[in-house]
């Protein structure tokens, strides 16, 4: 007789089956009801009701630790109780979460050695965090920290309140300066967040600011705006706002209220004016954002310089692209997209030794890029990597796990997002046999995923059988090939919509394994002659969806020329978007996909891809990448009738 843990309740089993079954599952579901009822009561504030909960509640449950930190959040605890359940439950996020609540308790008292000393600990930061941390340095006399905590000034994004104090001390230390608040008025303007905008402009001098009425103005008459002169910094600032809503629309009509007006705007407000109309018609495939980027000389910012290389590369100047990306800051150079093109570039000069070089280091990772730069070598340096099979002995190490097991309990107590949290933090410093194990033991509680996201992390070892899993394939082999598609295309964007998650739903309203949106799922059902009422219901159910979805897929990839790479693109951004994106002349599949407007639906469009090169490997019918992106045919007029009529299924404004 052995037994074994279930849902946090010991089980014995014997050759008969379960054992005592009708005394411990009654149990462990009477547990788990107070446990969901302490919760709730502590939620809406129900205090008495939760600690008559809590007080009854077994301490040594894989649960016990969540009651416990509610009940040390109700009583307003001091350090040393924080302490104290931080270094009882180190095996559940909720300790670092209060770990966070210590970091801000002792920057409120100033202990600032106490804060450097917690925050150094944390796994997790934000920007909080990061600020009280940077404040205990400089505190304690460490001027380094000057420098990066001067950078994290320097954003787009709102920052907690909590920072203010930082920043006001680097001010006065002279670490930030005027200029660093106009560079940052001028990231905020260039982002559309207009609320900070105006915040860091009423931290100007009263003189320097710019007019109450002049964002409105840049947004409602932004030419008018344009061509008023100021001596103003930062009203030239919204005026350089002003521009760039010019350029979204008509970059040629920029250019030339731009030429009209220079005069006006400093050597650097001209260059940089140029960048902003360079970035919109790059964004727009306009042929003329290479001569625009020309204008505005070096002085780019990391987001223009990436355009610009992109316009080279779909006006096929490769020694454009070789001397953009050679530009770019060494750390974006280093990411695999402009190591590939940088190997590319030096290829298409006749450097094919160099361009190998790089290839080859690329052929080894794991990504889109990694393989198509296996496709360009003449000979793979290495042979695949054969899945790892795991012992018994590493799957019931994991199946021991008490992190895995809370997460697992979670899950199926429908607490989704403490079980994904709980998750993520067991798996912390695990080797690639535990995070294989992990894997499998997600999988077999269909918690698909989890499953896949586990199994990508691993770093020598690989199981390719759970990363690119086939669940469903019943279902979407049938309809798959009822529709004539290729199954592996079918699942490679069936596991990125939704890695298989059949109640998924995204902030759009996207429904099920296909995401496909509600009124998509009214066109086809008429397009079906289903019951268009009844749709949205029947679009949750799995069959419904891969039914529903290879229609769709079907009927965008035979108006889109029979391409994959553009019924990709347009299953995510909308039909439409995917014809403007053709060039008036052939182009090759990976220059449409890396220049495509979205970064959404770019990475969006390498992933659907590359799994399919990967779910073909499976299936038998193995494809590269290459001829799955194949040659994309120059634009041409919509036929009569068009195909914009069926919303995209996640289409994006």
């Amino acid at each position: 007789m052995e037994s074994v843990a279930v849902r946090g309740v010991r089980i014995w089993l014997c050759l008969g089956g379960l054992w005592l079954a009708g005394l411990a599952l009654p149990a462990a579901a009477s547990v788990e009801k107070d446990f969901l009822a302490a919760r709730e009561a502590y939620a809406k504030g129900r205090m008495s009701q939760f600690l008559k909960q809590a007080a009854r509640f077994p301490a040594d449950h894989l649960l016990s630790p969540y009651i416990r930190y509610w009940q040390l959040k109700s009583n307003n605890p001091g350090p040393a109780e924080m302490l104290a359940f931080i270094e009882q439950h180190p095996d559940t996020p909720l300790s670092d979460r209060l770990r966070q609540d210590l970091v801000r308790r002792l920057a409120q008292s100033g202990d600032w050695q106490g804060v450097l000393d917690q925050a150094g600990r944390l796994a997790k930061t934000d920007a909080e965090t990061r600020c009280h941390g940077y404040r205990a340095r400089l505190a304690l006399g460490d001027a380094a920290a000057e420098r990066p905590a001067a950078e994290s000034y320097l954003t787009p994004r709102d920052l907690p309140s909590a920072c203010e104090p930082l920043f006001a001390e680097l001010f006065a230390r002279g670490a930030l300066t005027q200029e660093e608040r106009y560079t940052r008025l001028r990231l905020a303007l260039e982002t559309g967040n207009l609320r900070l905008a105006r915040e860091l402009d009423a931290r100007l001098p009263e003189d320097e600011r710019m007019r109450p009425d002049a964002l409105t103005r840049a947004q409602q008459s932004p030419a008018g705006l344009v061509a008023e002169a100021s001596p103003r910094r930062a009203q030239r600032e919204a005026a350089l706002y002003a521009l760039g809503q010019v350029a979204r629309t008509d970059p040629a009509a920029a250019a030339r209220l731009w030429e009209s007006h220079l005069a006006s705007y400093a050597e650097d407000e001209r260059r940089h004016g140029w960048g902003q109309i360079a970035l919109a018609a790059a964004r727009r495939h306009d042929p003329n954002a290479l001569d625009w980027f020309a204008r505005a000389g070096e002085q780019l910012t990391e987001f223009q310089r990436l355009w610009k290389t992109r316009a080279a590369l779909r006006a096929g100047r490769w020694l454009e692209v070789f001397y953009s990306i050679n530009a770019m800051p060494e750390a974006m150079q280093e990411e695999a997209v402009w190591r590939y093109w940088k190997a590319r570039a030096l290829k298409a000069l006749g450097s094919g030794f160099a361009a190998n070089a790089l290839f080859a280091r690329l052929s080894t990772e794991h990504h889109y890029y990694g393989l198509l730069a296996e496709e360009e070598l003449p000979a793979r340096l290495e042979p695949r990597p054969a899945d790892h099979r795991l012992t018994p002995a590493e799957l019931a190490a994991a199946e021991a796990n008490p992190g895995l097991q809370r997460a697992l309990l979670l899950r199926r107590l429908n607490l989704g997002t403490n079980a994904a949290e709980e998750w993520e933090w067991a798996l912390r410093g695990m080797g690639d046999q535990q995070l294989l194990a992990a894997a499998e033991i997600a999988s077999r509680e269909k918690w698909y995923d989890r499953a896949i996201v586990t199994a990508e992390k691993t770093r020598e070892l690989h199981d390719f059988g759970l990363r690119y899993m086939t669940p469903y394939r019943d279902l979407a082999e049938t309809y798959a090939g009822r529709q004539g598609l290729d199954p592996a295309w079918v699942y490679g964007l069936m596991r990125q919509e939704s890695r298989f998650v059949d109640y998924a739903r995204s902030g759009a309203g996207a429904l099920g394994l296909m995401q496909i949106m509600p009124a998509t799922a009214q066109w086809i059902a008429g397009q079906l002659g289903l019951d268009r009422k009844r749709a949205h219901a029947a679009v949750k159910e799995p069959e419904t969806n891969i039914r529903f979805g290879t229609y769709y897929l079907k009927h965008i990839h035979d108006s889109l020329g029979r391409s994959a790479v553009m019924a990709t693109a347009g299953y995510n951004a909308g039909p439409g978007r995917a014809r403007r994106w053709q060039a008036d002349s052939p182009l090759e599949g990976a220059v449409y996909v890396e220049s495509i407007p979205y970064l959404e639906t770019r990475e969006y469009v390498k992933k659907v891809l590359a799994n399919a090169v990967h779910y073909s490997h499976r299936f038998g019918t193995p494809t590269s990448l290459k001829a799955r992106l194949g040659i994309i045919p120059p634009r041409a007029s919509a036929p009569a009738g068009g195909d914009d009529a069926a919303p995209g299924p996640a289409d994006q404004p």
